[in-house]
């Protein structure tokens, strides 16, 4: 269990004003640089997960007694210290105009969203000792969160988590708890509207492709009835009239896979922002997609043809 403030993940934020050592203090906090601030106690990254690039983390050595720390992430290292080493480097950080020592880089973490956050301005992530934070901060802060890693159901370990507050003290109360399995689904509800909408739609269209196919090879096999009679009182077995009407089918579905790929590949670029960890181009995507689109049309077009070998020779010859 780690104790923490300010921003979460895929939450909400909370920003820090700070200016590089060396610097003069700017005159107003809009000439001022800008991070992401977690405020969190030292099982912060443990609990999380999140990995150490370089230097190391808080320690329960970082106190209010000690030389103020600070640990940054990887987009505030390359931003504010290009070509640098940002372990050792020192910030002046606004809220309690303090002199901070940077002594670890971490990995980024995607805070505005898992599919947008390299699109936003503001990317760079601070992470303070909790116990360092000024007076007034801890004064002005009327409430504070948790992050629990547990083992098994998690809804029974929000009620342990409940039980033991409540035995500490009845003044404490335990409220909006949720997994970060439902931040992560919260965070992605409206692409996952969006996503689950144009399947219906993908749907809906291979259904009418598939209803389209049929009818256009049910009308060009009644069309040949008589040149499949011909061909058939010439020695022609139904698995060669299968074969044939399948085969045309096959080059018609063929066709429109190529045309629809190359519209596909151009219209992808527009949904883009609305994919995470998959390209616009997936070949792997437009494969599968190819394929079930050839075997959904070979479905529609097996009826027809099979209807087409069983035609009667003769009643075939005589057909107008």
């Amino acid at each position: 269990m780690a104790q923490t403030s300010g921003a979460a993940p895929l939450d909400y934020d909370d920003e820090q004003l700070f200016w590089l050592e060396g610097q003069e203090k700017p005159a107003h906090d809009n000439d001022m640089n800008w991070a992401i601030a977690y405020i969190v106690d030292p099982d912060y990254l443990k609990i999380m997960r999140t990995r150490v690039l370089a230097g190391r983390f808080f320690s329960a050595q970082h106190d209010e007694h000690s030389p103020k720390v600070v640990v940054v992430d990887e987009v505030f290292a390359k931003k504010f210290f290009p070509g640098q080493d940002a372990v050792g480097k020192r910030i002046h950080l606004k809220s309690g105009d303090q002199l901070a020592e940077i002594i670890g880089v971490v990995a980024h973490v995607k805070q505005w969203g898992l599919d947008s956050d390299d699109t936003q301005q503001l990317r760079a992530e601070l992470y303070i000792p909790l116990v360092q934070m000024p007076d007034d901060y801890i004064k002005s802060t009327n409430s504070t969160a948790f992050v629990v890693r547990v083992a098994g159901d998690p809804a029974s370990s929000f009620a342990s988590v409940r039980h033991v507050a409540q035995e500490m003290s009845d003044q404490q109360v335990i409220y909006g708890e949720e997994t970060m399995e439902q931040v992560v689904s919260r965070s992605i509800a409206s692409h996952r509207f969006l996503m689950i909408l144009l399947a219906a739609f993908a749907a809906l269209a291979v259904i009418l492709a598939s209803v389209g196919i049929y009818g256009v090879v049910s009308y060009v096999v009644g069309q040949r009835t008589h040149e499949i009679g011909v061909r058939m009182a010439l020695g022609a077995q139904r698995t060669d009239v299968l074969r044939l009407i399948l085969g045309g089918g096959a080059r018609l579905v063929l066709t429109g896979i190529v045309i629809g790929i190359v519209g596909a590949i151009a219209l992808t670029r527009v949904m883009a922002t609305q994919l995470y960890m998959v390209s616009a181009s997936d070949p792997l995507t437009f494969v599968a997609v190819s394929l079930l689109l050839v075997c959904v049309a070979l479905m529609a077009c097996y009826v027809p043809a099979r209807r087409a070998a069983n035609v009667d020779p003769t009643v075939a010859l005589r057909y107008e």
